[in-house]
């Protein structure tokens, strides 16, 4: 079973965990998406400012160069004055690495160092020859200066225009390394600067510039070892160098293309070895007639985002600290605030199986300290019942033994009153014959006086015994009525008991419904709990689920007030059955109270007629001597004694019957004290399993 304790914890747990995921993932996606565009644009910014360091530098250096080409010392092609000028010029800019004039014919008439020579045969006096205007050249790496150089060239013009001659310079490009390395860590953020070519003229990794790495081309230009080890030259004295692959990523070629073109923008793509990388390239437009160069900067994107992940797991850690200190909080609350239910569920648990002992100590203001209170009155409530119920139930049992033996005794006495009655009939048929006998005799009398006599004294003799069992009839229809007395008194006593334990079931019943009725309303409480929970959000989350318990609490309390109605239930019944069974006893016993009256008003009437023959005997008796005289009317007083020894007879059969009925109805009386007893028994047995003390 899931407690309400862990149930807390874990919604608690929850409704801090969801907001602080919400929470970190929101500001990761909003703080990746800045840290990319500010890293994009620092790209961008970078591409740009080296771009235009670049054009700053050539175009100092153009300028420069185009003033020498007008100058008049050019123009005039005066050699020593030309090589003054060159000399002097490459001492105050020392960014050139050679300064020089040649004519239209390709000879060189001034350098600023080395030998006089002849460059017609070189590309680029061929094409100044044919266009006549300046332009930067590609790039060329100077084994000499171990760096890269590039060459910018003038056509000298006089005043009439005509070219007399090219002013050429080559311009070392070592500044736009320094510039680049300005700018890069070599490793996560750098930037490459490419010629019109696209080869590399500038780059952290120096390889790339001694070798001539082609970006366009995928070339490179590497020198030729003998097995020696030693650079290899070709007939004129150069060195030999031949043309090598090299391998980058697809993306970033086509980037150097639109560079090359004259776009700029950003890329994203994956280096040789499989690094996700953020740039930007920038086109660097070149004076004259030059075709454009490309500066492109490259920058980690793990490298870029790893503040990011910085601050992401730092992020993690405060919310799991947090996390993990609202826990141990929502612990330290959800036992605090589960602690009385427990307890009461504990309490409740022992008194549903009969511990009626129990008591819950919590006392608060709030709805757990109302709901212990009422748990308190609802046991000392059913205590008290319960203990109501075993004495009455007790009571029951005494009155129904105290039924029992009055029965025994009652059918006791039916008993000797059957034997007597028994008597009294044997003495009827006898007093019957006699009388029969004596009318016969009687005509006789006269012939048969002694006899008579004799017949009259043995009458009398009868006679008495007859009123001797007559009056000992009398005296045990007295005890009957007396012990039938005795036997109502005993089920009113009982019924009287039976309808005090029916009211009382019907008080434990109402307070059974009063308590299903708190329950109810408990119930109620709880679901109007429930919904203002509910209408507070996401704060009454928790108290909703303490609400919920409340309300299933309150559900278990109806259940087992319930369960205590279905017992009460029972008992009325029992009760009912019981007020049933004392009804037709009550009958029974009228019935028998009835045939015991008419019983004794019989033998009232046969101890009359008993007497009446017992007087006329006598009489009978004294006057022997007027026998004969009074033959007449001794005929006549035998008939009559025949006919009350018939009735007598008749009298002692219908109370013999009369008698049996009652004993069956004693029998059923004593079946029904018995059952009483055995639902009294069975009552006590129900209330043993209840703990009241």
């Amino acid at each position: 079973m899931k407690s309400i304790k862990n149930k807390l914890i874990t919604f608690a747990v929850l409704l801090v965990l969801l907001p602080v995921l919400i929470t970190n993932f929101v500001c990761y996606y909003y703080f990746s998406s800045s840290i990319s565009s500010n890293v994009i644009d620092n790209n961008k910014k970078l591409s740009s400012t080296i771009s235009d360091g670049v054009k700053d530098f050539i175009d100092k250096a153009y300028t420069l160069t185009e003033e020498m080409a007008q100058n008049k010392t050019t123009i005039d092609f005066n050699q020593e004055n030309q090589k003054e000028m060159l000399t002097n010029a490459l001492a105050k800019n020392p960014y050139f690495d050679l300064l020089y004039i040649q004519n239209t014919s390709g000879k060189q008439t001034a350098r600023s160092s080395g030998e006089l020579g002849d460059r017609s045969n070189r590309w680029w006096f061929t094409q100044m020859m044919k266009d006549k205007k300046p332009f930067v050249s590609k790039s060329y790496y100077s084994a000499s200066g171990n760096m890269a150089v590039t060459s910018i060239f003038h056509p000298i013009f006089d005043k009439n225009s005509n070219m007399l001659g090219i002013f050429g310079a080559d311009l070392k490009l070592n500044e736009l390394q320094k510039l680049v390395d300005k700018y890069s860590d070599g490793k996560n953020v750098y930037s490459f600067i490419l010629d019109s070519e696209g080869v590399v003229i500038a780059h952290p990794d120096k390889t790339q510039v001694s070798e001539l790495y082609n970006y366009k081309t995928l070339k490179k230009t590497v020198l030729v070892k003998d097995a020696s080890g030693n650079v290899e030259k070709d007939a004129s004295g150069n060195l030999k160098t031949k043309l090598e692959d090299i391998a980058i990523p697809q993306t970033l070629k086509e980037t150097v293309g639109k560079a090359l073109k004259g776009e700029s923008g950003v890329v994203e793509y994956s280096d040789n070895n499989k690094k996700e990388m953020l740039g930007a390239y920038t086109t660097i437009k070149l004076p004259g007639q030059s075709q454009s160069w490309a500066v492109v900067t490259v920058e980690n994107k793990a490298y870029a985002m790893s503040v990011l992940k910085s601050t992401q797991l730092k992020n993690t850690f405060i919310a799991l600290g947090l996390l993990i200190l609202i826990a141990i909080l929502i612990y330290l609350l959800a036992k605090k605030f589960t602690q009385p239910i427990l307890e009461l569920v504990d309490l409740m648990k022992r008194a549903s199986e009969g511990d009626l002992t129990v008591k819950c100590n919590h006392k608060s203001e709030d709805e757990i300290g109302n709901l212990s209170y009422n748990f308190n009155c609802m046991v000392s409530q059913i205590r008290d019942l319960i203990n109501n119920i075993s004495n009455t139930s007790n009571l029951v049992t005494d009155s129904a033994k105290t039924l029992a033996i009055n029965t025994d005794a009652t059918s006791q006495s039916i008993d000797q009153v059957t034997l007597n009655i028994s008597d009294v009939a044997a003495a009827a048929e006898k007093q019957t014959s006699n009388s029969i006998t004596g009318l016969d005799t009687t005509t006789k009398l006269s012939d048969e006086i002694s006899i008579m006599t004799n017949y009259m004294n043995e009458g009398k003799m009868s006679a008495e015994k007859i009123y001797t069992v007559s009056t000992k009839g009398v005296n045990i229809i007295g005890s009957l009525e007396t012990a039938a007395k005795e036997n109502n008194n005993s089920i009113n006593n009982i019924a009287v008991v039976v309808n005090s334990l029916s009211e009382k079931a019907n008080v434990i019943g109402n307070i059974a419904d009063t308590i299903t009725s708190i329950s109810e309303q408990t119930n109620l409480l709880a679901l109007n709990a429930a919904i203002e929970a509910a209408r507070a959000g996401d704060a009454g989350k928790g108290f909703s689920v303490v609400a919920d318990q409340v309300r299933k609490l309150s559900e278990d309390t109806a259940s087992s007030s319930n369960n205590v109605k279905d017992i009460i239930s029972n008992v009325q019944k029992d009760v009912n059955k019981a007020k049933e069974a004392i009804t037709q006893a009550e009958l029974v016993v009228k019935k028998q109270n009835d045939a015991v009256k008419y019983t004794g008003e019989t033998f009232n009437e046969i101890s009359s007629k008993i007497q009446d023959v017992v007087n006329k005997i006598i009489t009978t008796a004294s006057s022997l001597d007027n026998v004969l005289v009074s033959r007449d009317q001794l005929l006549i007083l035998m008939e009559d004694a025949a006919k009350v020894s018939e009735t007598l007879s008749a009298s002692s059969e219908h109370v013999s019957a009369i008698t049996e009925e009652q004993n069956a109805a004693m029998e059923e009386v004593t079946a029904l004290a018995e059952d009483l007893n055995k639902m009294s028994s069975t009552l006590n047995e129900s209330i043993k399993i209840f703990k009241l003390n």
